[in-house]
């Protein structure tokens, strides 16, 4: 059996390409997502870390300053802004590892590359939107904790009741889609 090594770095620009493409396929889609992730990978703040097996992505991790959902959630986001204070906050946008990849430690890499060089960067808080499927399974819930102290949750069923609206479609759902959200924040630490 021959094992590959995988390779962490981060996110230049030949690889935004195959990321959008696997974020529509395995998170949400849509002419929507496509330009935000251009404009965020655009911006200062950009953060994002990518696993590779030669030149296949096989993870990846990315985020952006500030407070943002999927799409506008203006009375969220002001709750957040509210609560935040006078603290930074960083919003994760996206984790993902390929399936024939998992529980190899894939996520965790990326998770403490992103932890640390947010901790280099002084953020102070770190949003996360995680979806909530049918059945109530809540991807990468579990590692994402891992980058600090839960100090805010808040489920909303039905969050992404209005994806259609913005042309976004749900990897589960499809154009209808019927998952929640759990809204978290974490104080790194």
């Amino acid at each position: 059996m021959c094992f590959s090594v995988i390779q962490y770095s981060k996110v230049n620009e030949k690889d935004l390409e195959q990321i959008i493409d696997l974020y529509e396929k395995y998170l949400n889609g849509g002419k929507y997502i496509r330009n935000a992730m251009y404009e965020a990978f655009q911006t200062v703040d950009y953060l994002g870390f990518v696993a590779k097996d030669d030149e296949r992505i096989v993870g990846f991790f990315s985020g952006q300053g500030g407070i943002s959902f999927t799409y506008p959630q203006p009375e969220l986001e002001k709750e957040i802004r509210t609560f935040a204070g006078e603290r930074t906050v960083y919003n994760l946008d996206g984790l993902w590892v390929a399936e024939e990849y998992r529980n190899q430690g894939i996520a965790a890499k990326l998770i403490h590359s992103m932890k640390e060089s947010l901790i280099q960067k002084k953020m102070q808080l770190v949003l996360v939107e995680m979806w909530i499927y049918p059945g109530q399974l809540i991807p990468a819930q579990k590692p994402l904790l891992e980058l600090g102290k839960l100090i805010y949750e808040k489920e909303i069923p039905d969050f992404y009741q209005d994806l259609d609206k913005h042309h976004i479609t749900c990897p589960v759902c499809g154009n209808v889609c019927k998952c929640g959200a759990l809204i978290n924040i974490l104080k790194l630490q």
